[in-house]
């Protein structure tokens, strides 16, 4: 037992700390709470409260920012990174005010572990943002019309003399940088890791077109000595040295990728690139005669070299392509290895009729449409070599950056980032799962930010990426996480529930009726009925809570009596999967009888198929209010199931209501720990159990019948 409890406590040390989520809009104020319902107004202020672990999550539209820099030096932890969201599919833009100067930087990210998804920063006087911190994710950014270059790495402190200090591990994925100029159309790169960088920098799916200088710079200096090798993966570089408004470069390079410089030889690593249509060279060594290695690259139609290697330089080039250029390439290295250039020999002739097209498409996705992408029947499929770094498909890796049959770029960090919202009497979860094949979902909940104690409350589809929590009460606040594969934890998120604990749709100010009645009909329809009355009061409706399981066979009925301007609704989830087709979703009577029927278009339905349904409401609206009169529970209906409430529980008194009980059932409270901590002797249709004796903490009820073993968690506070 002591064994069991150590390893049990050591599995809680493992699971990440809680995160508090900070939310910043437009029309928020920095004297709010920073939720949801009070947004923060700027960026700033929630930087100035965050911790390791939590989330800042950017309303969409236009955020203008009057004063820059905006430095972080805060940092988050392996496990708990700091997170700075767009909110859902919105796209919040960090306007910067213009004014160019080298102090004048847009965000300066100095701090550690951090990450930055789906923002667009632009317009800032030098850098849309310098990263000089290390192990930082940018994903999905964009940077644009920035007075020098869209994302640089390099030190921000002149006093990081030493690689060791520099900016290192930081992954900047799927991101775009263009229009970047400054005044003297010469500086302005798309992205650059630069001058003072450290070891392990990825850039990886990113796109940097029409940008002043050049797509990627990585410059070194003498003076400051060589930098660590950077990895550049499925990167695409287009039209540099052109705008997308057509001013062209001053003395701007104009290189789709510059790699260094005579200063040191560094062995950067370029695999699966494309560069085409730039303004000098597609892929440049610019000096660096170290030994750079180059895999699977497709270089097309570029005003200078496709390919400019130095002399002395040991490169390396495996399975690339080159085309569309009447200047033979310039090769340095070892090119034995299976390749398709310019002018040199490799055996592979390459023609337009390689490729499912040559038309370009859009600046942010211009493989999107075929572009480059090799035909079926071109000798180039299966030609190269095998290569560490490089998956592919097939036998053998194609030539050039796009495999034929599919991508094979390597994916980003897995990740879930979910929401929780509240309603009446329930939570709506939503989240979304990026960069993993997902095998298994669970949804976990807690009343307290402390991720140790939390409980599974369902086991979902893999597909599912929306969860409605009804099992809660009104006023107190719940903590949930999704997990993935058995080890990939979302964020926390925390919502708390309004209205009537009972799931009724809050307080009334008037008088309600509640005579409605279930009957079951052959086993076949379920029958509601009731009657409505006006003089019901005013309801604080939110949306009603009532998620219960229904069956339905080839027809189901439903039928409610109703006076004047009456309304009854029927909603079912998004998680019942079958075709079902409703009838006269909404019906509003003058009198008599409303009737639904449900049907199934598409299949028979058999009586064990199953549908959530959301909530039933009768409603009645005079002057523009919203009247409520009754929800209708269906668990009435529902077999083999165990009901427990309140949950959590406050006044130590559990209610448990089983569907039927015969001479061999047993129910107990079991802890976290597996230790039965209370068995029920007695059992009926309805128990209310004493639970002053149990500790406050989440605790497994367990029913076992002849024909059915049933467990609920639930929590006493």
């Amino acid at each position: 037992m002591k064994k069991f409890l150590f390893l049990f406590l050591i599995s809680l040390t493992s699971i990440s700390t809680f995160a508090t989520n900070y939310y910043v809009a437009t029309s928020g104020s920095d004297s709010n709470s920073g939720t949801l319902s009070s947004p923060f107004k700027t960026i700033t202020k929630a930087i100035s409260v965050v911790s390791a672990g939590d989330y800042i999550y950017m309303r969409g539209g236009l955020h203008s920012i009057s004063s820059s820099p905006i430095v972080i030096t805060k940092n988050g932890s392996s496990t708990s990174k700091i997170r700075v969201f767009a909110y859902g599919s919105e796209v919040p833009v960090l306007r910067f005010n213009n004014s160019e100067g080298d102090s004048n930087r847009g965000i300066v990210l100095d701090g550690d572990y951090w990450h930055w998804k789906g923002i667009t920063i632009e317009r800032a006087g030098d850098n849309g943002m310098l990263l000089s911190g290390s192990n930082n994710t940018i994903e999905n950014c964009i940077f644009r019309n920035n007075f020098d270059t869209g994302l640089q790495l390099s030190r921000y402190s002149s006093s990081a003399t030493n690689i060791s200090q520099w900016p290192s591990n930081n992954l900047i994925l799927g991101c775009e940088s263009y229009d970047n100029r400054d005044s003297a159309n010469e500086d302005a790169d798309g992205f650059a890791a630069k001058l003072t960088v450290g070891t392990g920098n990825v850039f990886r799916n990113c796109i940097s077109h029409h940008n002043i200088d050049d797509g990627w710079d990585l410059y070194t200096k003498s003076d400051t000595g060589p930098i660590g090798i950077v990895t550049l993966e499925g990167c695409i570089a287009h039209n540099n040295g052109i705008l997308t408004t057509g001013g062209t470069s001053g003395g701007g390079d104009k290189n789709g990728y510059k790699l260094g410089s005579s200063a040191h030889q560094i062995n950067h690593i370029v695999r699966r690139c494309i560069a085409y249509k730039n303004g000098k060279h597609g892929f440049t060594d610019n000096g660096n005669i170290g030994a750079i290695e180059f895999t699977n690259n497709t270089s097309y139609d570029n005003d200078g070299y496709n390919w400019h290697t130095r002399d002395g330089a040991s490169h390396i080039f495996r399975n690339n392509i080159s085309f569309e250029n009447s200047t033979n390439d310039r090769l340095r290295g070892n090119t034995l290895a299976p390749n398709s250039f310019v002018g040199a020999t490799g055996g592979f002739t390459v023609t337009s009729s390689d490729f499912e097209t040559l038309s370009i498409g859009s600046n942010a996705n211009p493989t999107s449409n075929g572009f480059l992408k090799l035909k079926s029947g071109s000798d180039l499929i299966d030609a190269g070599v095998t290569s560490s770094g490089i998956t592919y498909n097939g036998s053998k890796p194609d030539l050039g950056a796009i495999e034929y049959g599919g991508t094979v770029t390597p994916p980003g960090n897995p990740e879930i980032i979910l929401s929780a919202t509240a309603g009446n009497s329930l939570v709506n979860l939503n989240w979304t799962i990026n960069n993993l094949t997902v095998t298994g979902l669970e949804v976990y909940r807690d009343t307290d930010s402390n991720p140790s104690g939390r409980v599974r409350i369902a086991q979902i589809s893999t597909s599912t990426r929306s969860y409605v929590d009804n099992g809660v009460t009104s006023g107190i606040t719940y903590y949930y996480w999704i997990k993935a594969n058995g080890s990939v934890n979302s964020n926390a998120a925390s919502a708390t529930p309004n209205g009537s604990s009972s799931g009724g749709g809050g307080s009334n100010t008037g008088n309600e009726i509640h005579n409605f009645t279930v009957s079951e009909k052959n086993s076949s329809f379920y029958t509601i009925s009731g009657n409505m009355n006006s003089n019901d009061g005013l309801v604080n409706y939110n949306g009603l809570s009532l998620t219960k399981r229904l069956k339905i066979e080839s027809s189901t009925s439903i039928t409610f009596t109703a006076s004047s301007n009456a309304t009854l609704t029927l909603v079912f989830d998004s998680n019942f999967t079958g075709d079902i087709k409703v009838d006269n979703v909404s019906y509003t009577a003058s009198s008599g009888t409303a009737t639904i029927s449900i049907s199934n278009g598409f299949h028979t339905i058999s009586k064990d198929d199953v549908a959530n349904l959301y909530y039933i409401s009768t409603a009645y609206s005079s002057n523009n209010n919203n009247k409520i009169t009754d929800e209708i529970d269906l668990n009435v209906k529902t077999t083999d199931q165990m009901i427990v409430y309140p949950n959590p529980s406050h006044n130590n008194v559990l209610n448990i209501n089983l569907s039927k009980i015969n001479k061999k059932e047993s129910l107990s409270i079991i802890n976290m720990l597996g230790i039965e901590v209370l068995k029920v002797n007695d059992i009926t249709n309805r128990n209310t159990i004493d639970i002053s004796n149990l500790v406050k903490g989440t605790y497994i009820i367990k029913h076992i019948s002849d024909s059915n073993s049933e467990t609920k968690t639930f929590i006493k506070e």
